[in-house]
């Protein structure tokens, strides 16, 4: 999935997307993971999104940084795919994932404060917007971004 200029709106304002090549390059680093003697603690978690349907096409990525107690989730959809609850249902799903893989891991999120759809679907997903003083230091927050963390999941025992 090549992004597209509304894609890359908030994310890269200047709407310059990346080539087939540098993409190759950048899913190729994250498939590495993080340099482990720089962040010795730190986790990276990245999957593609794929429709369920024949032929699977890539429609986007979910991502994730766990630095121990806290961690970051971002996703990334393809415009031709907005709308659908695609996004949704993928980021439910990964939250479910990361419990199992990350568990007692506080996931916050960084919005663009003009990303009215992804501060829509946090929301809906429980997340919480708060001042981004109570932070942790995300590398994913420019100045001014709107800053999420998820409300805590009440785990039940059978």
């Amino acid at each position: 999935m090549v992004p597209t200029p509304s894609v890359l709106a908030f994310i890269d304002p200047d709407g310059n997307a990346p080539t087939i090549e540098e993409l190759r390059t950048e899913y190729a680093a994250c498939s590495h993971g993080p340099v482990a003697l720089v962040t010795p603690t730190e986790r990276w978690f990245n999957m593609v999104m794929r429709l369920k349907n024949s032929p699977f096409p890539a429609i986007g990525r979910l991502e994730a940084t766990c630095c121990g107690a806290w961690g970051e989730v971002a996703y990334l959809l393809g415009e031709a795919w907005w709308g659908k609850g695609l996004a949704f249902e993928a980021m439910l799903w990964w939250q479910d994932y990361l419990m199992t893989v990350a568990p007692k891991t506080e996931w916050w999120a960084t919005v663009h404060p003009m990303n009215q759809r992804s501060i829509r679907l946090l929301k809906r997903l429980g997340y919480k917007e708060v001042d981004s003083n109570q932070c942790p230091k995300l590398y994913s927050y420019d100045l001014g971004d709107c800053c999420f963390v998820q409300l805590a999941q009440i785990e039940t025992t059978a």
